[in-house]
């Protein structure tokens, strides 16, 4: 079992790598933010641990967590942002590792964990390859304005609150850059497979 650690800044298009190397190499993948929303949702490990921490301010009306005013807590203060990170990040861990378990005893060749934070996290000892995928900031900006329905303010807080591309880059081993598209993209991975058997 050959397991590929898939990282990069927020929006840069970590999920479209790993659909890559799905769909075209039969790769098995597990996304850790997928774990963290379930896990978010009521009754759930980290909704409990959030609202003891925050309070019951942080519930919506309708009984789900406030994500947008958790990320204006968390990405405007570093303190908040380490802890809840020192809380999230070994019960993921936990997940993460039970999944490698299951992915071994089913014979799987190649897998994928998708996880944004991976080296803040420190998990490099989990894979045989580090892949990172990165885009021009302006269009990570831009990207992430869309998606998530935020101000160019709110956005630079979130990447800036991440590695920077330049440390992500010099302990990767693979870099993959996301600019021009699909088949930028999908050309780079093909080079980054080419010969490998899993």
């Amino acid at each position: 079992m050959y397991i590929i650690g898939l990282t990069g800044g927020i929006a840069c298009g970590k999920s479209a790598v790993a659909e890559s190397l799905r769909r075209n190499y039969s790769a098995i993948t597990f996304d850790i933010d997928e774990v963290t929303h379930w896990l978010s949702e009521p009754g759930g490990e980290l909704f409990e641990i959030y609202v003891r921490h925050f309070g019951k301010n942080i519930i919506t009306d309708t009984g789900v967590l406030n994500k947008k005013l958790i990320g204006e807590i968390i990405f405007n203060n570093p303190a908040e942002r380490k802890w809840i990170n020192s809380v999230a990040h070994p019960i993921l861990l936990n997940y993460a590792r039970q999944f490698l378990v299951e992915c071994q005893e089913n014979g799987a060749g190649m897998v994928v964990l998708e996880v944004p934070l991976l080296f803040e996290a420190g998990w490099e000892h989990l894979f045989d390859e580090i892949w990172l995928v990165y885009t021009k900031r302006q269009l990570q900006i831009k990207r992430l304005m869309y998606r998530d329905c935020l101000t160019k303010e709110e956005a630079l807080a979130r990447i800036n609150s991440q590695m920077t591309r330049e440390e992500m880059c010099s302990r990767a081993n693979v870099i993959i850059r996301n600019v021009k598209g699909r088949i930028e993209v999908s050309e780079q991975i093909r080079a980054a497979i080419k010969g490998r058997i899993f």
